[in-house]
């Protein structure tokens, strides 16, 4: 016997209700509910210039975790491997953060 589940077959969708509004269904993964977001009047403009350093500065973190992260003891350039040892070494006495990429994401946030 199939089993059929009671769920949309895609991820969202957008509907407009007036012309002015934008309305977003989305299903949450957890317990597939539809949550609904109307926006009045969203912007369609371009990104402000704080927009794009915020977005330059988080591509500029990103990339810095991901070269701690791949770091290796037999490395050329030592730094990275010495960061990601001491961020380990904190990450196990702090309780804020679950996953060691969100704490060194965070660390390194911090310094710019």
């Amino acid at each position: 016997m199939a089993i059929i589940k009671p769920s949309t077959p895609f991820d969202s969708i957008r509907r407009k209700f007036a012309h002015s509004d934008d309305i977003h269904f989305k299903n949450r993964r957890a317990d597939n509910a539809t949550i609904a977001v109307r926006m009045k009047h969203p912007y369609d403009g371009g990104s402000s210039a704080s927009q794009i350093a915020n977005r330059e500065k988080f591509a500029e973190v990103s990339a810095t975790v991901k070269a701690i992260l791949a770091a290796t003891s037999t490395d050329t350039d030592q730094a990275n491997y010495t960061l990601l040892t001491a961020y380990k070494a904190a990450f196990k006495n702090q309780k804020r953060y679950l996953y060691l990429r969100s704490y060194i994401f965070a660390q390194e946030y911090a310094k710019l």
